[in-house]
């Protein structure tokens, strides 16, 4: 587990230390050695591959009361330093909270930067992140990738979870005088500022392209456009990149609470084909499922994201996402799917999957 992202080790070889170091006495952490109690196999054991981490139960609802200092390793000396806590958007209810410690944060923002760096070089100039703060974990990890690059990053005052409040009780108005004031934070920065890489959701964009003198602004000084945590089809992004934002170059992101971690679209895709994304296999690995038979789809059929994560930090196995995605192999990796084309759920949890503006 002591190694670099994109230096991955053999997936059963990381699967057994896993399992070892997250259920041993000395170095699990309390949720999981109390969790252990309750399932009908040993995982020090029962658990060597891929496939064997189906038999866990998908835990992540527990997330939501769990006390986060129960998630920390038992192993972790003192001077391994505290985590940071991410919550969930609460888009399926009350947040889920995981924690990154210093070395999880550091190698997914180490695997974040490369992903980014193979679009090209980056000129020099300011960050400007338009997505949630903390207790998310986006602007954490758009600031932490801007300093790989040697630049600052500026963050917004961003409440998503206001904004699907808002919309799920119909207060569309309140919606709308919301997305303004984020645009009024970002226009500020944007004018006063030299940006060279702007990320952004695909409602704040287009928010950002309705006010005056925005979008020639972005072509002029922006070199990359960042866009995520909403859906955004091949026709939307064709728009945006060869009608309104010619200037830059749009690159895709995907991530989430529960992947501990973001991943950069492939550079190498077709300009007119969906965004790709490849997990850090083998600690994130993918399936891309039937949601009815938990069963792989085939390659190029549309299923539900299943995730695994594991690492020295969070171990979180058998985890149904909220998002549909088109199944792709990944690049490098055998036991991990890679994934396009992501859509949210209509339903998750037995509640209906509210998209705001992140």
């Amino acid at each position: 587990m002591d190694v670099a992202w994109n230096d991955p080790p053999n997936a059963s070889e990381l699967i057994r230390e896993a399992m070892e170091w997250h259920f041993g006495p000395d170095t699990g952490s309390p949720f999981w050695l109390s969790r252990a109690q309750t399932l009908d196999f040993d995982p020090r054991k029962d658990v060597s591959t891929v496939d064997d981490l189906r038999l866990f139960p998908n835990i992540v609802d527990e997330l939501r009361d769990v006390q986060v200092t129960d998630l920390i390793p038992r192993g972790y000396p003192p001077e391994a330093g505290q985590p940071v806590i991410g919550e969930s958007g609460g888009t399926t209810g009350p947040p889920k909270r995981v924690i990154w410690m210093p070395e999880t944060q550091q190698r997914a923002t180490d695997w974040h930067a490369a992903g980014l760096a193979e679009h090209g070089p980056i000129r020099a100039g300011g960050w400007l992140c338009m997505g949630p703060t903390d207790p998310h974990m986006a602007g954490t990890l758009i600031r932490d990738t801007a300093s790989r690059f040697g630049t600052v990053c500026f963050l917004l005052d961003l409440d998503p979870r206001w904004v699907k409040r808002c919309i799920a009780r119909g207060a569309l108005e309140e919606v709308d005088l919301y997305v303004e004031h984020v645009v009024d934070q970002a226009e500020w920065i944007l004018r006063s500022q030299e940006i060279a890489v702007l990320y952004s959701t695909p409602p704040l964009l287009e928010a950002l392209c309705r006010r005056d003198g925005l979008v020639d602004l972005i072509n002029e000084r922006t070199q990359i456009i960042g866009w995520g945590g909403t859906k955004m089809d091949t026709a939307t992004r064709n728009r945006f990149q060869n009608e309104i934002f010619p200037g830059a170059k749009l690159v895709g992101g995907y991530a989430s609470t529960m992947i501990i971690g973001g991943m950069v679209e492939r550079a190498d895709a077709a300009a007119d084909a969906p965004a790709v994304f490849d997990p850090p296999a083998p600690f994130t690995i993918f399936s891309v499922v039937d949601s009815e038979t938990g069963k792989a789809v085939p390659y190029g059929e549309r299923g539900q994201v299943l995730q695994h994560h594991i690492s020295r930090g969070m171990f979180l196995p058998n985890n149904l996402e909220r998002d549909t995605a088109v199944r792709v192999p990944h690049r490098t990796s055998e036991v991990s799917d890679a994934i396009a084309d992501v859509h949210p759920v209509e339903e998750f949890s037995g509640k209906p999957v509210v998209e705001g503006v992140y």
